[in-house]
């Protein structure tokens, strides 16, 4: 069993809706790399967006970069491992988007690598489980992907 399955928990393993991605699509490169891709929820949908997904299925905090072309991280992580998946991002130094609790923001060790930041907060909050009733809100925490601000606020449509 890797590290990452170790670590984590049954509550770390939700597919992300397309409602939480669509924010997020106008600043993605054509190539990403999707390092936790669970059953697949998000890759098959950045597809239906035309957009080209390395699923990888190790532990992303030891796997080196893809050998084929890509441009940028994009995952729904564990939350669990917010603070592991950002200081990983971190250091493989190139652009990336995580999809995490708008919490993490208050997290004194994911602080520290978020100073050049750009976070897409969006609409309403996301039902990951089909329970309808989502209990916290998540926003796309960004690097290098040239969005503009720090602060971007999704209007509800």
């Amino acid at each position: 069993m890797s590290l990452l399955k170790r670590l984590t928990r049954g509550s770390d393993d939700l597919d992300t809706p397309e409602a939480a991605l669509l924010p997020l699509l106008p600043y993605l490169p054509k190539q990403v790399w999707e390092p936790c891709p669970g059953r697949g929820v998000l890759t098959r949908t950045l597809a239906e967006h035309d957009i080209f997904v390395i699923e990888t299925f190790g532990d992303f905090l030891v796997t080196p970069w893809p050998r084929v072309v890509c441009d940028a991280v994009v995952t729904n992580p564990p939350f669990s491992l917010k603070a592991k998946f950002i200081a990983r991002c971190v250091e493989l130094g190139r652009p990336w988007a995580l999809l995490l609790p708008v919490t993490t923001l208050g997290v004194r060790a994911c602080q520290r690598h978020l100073h050049d930041a750009e976070i897409i907060f969006l609409p309403k909050r996301i039902d990951f489980t089909g329970g309808r009733a989502p209990w916290f809100a998540v926003c796309w925490i960004t690097f290098g992907l040239r969005i503009g601000k720090q602060l971007n606020f999704v209007e509800p449509e």
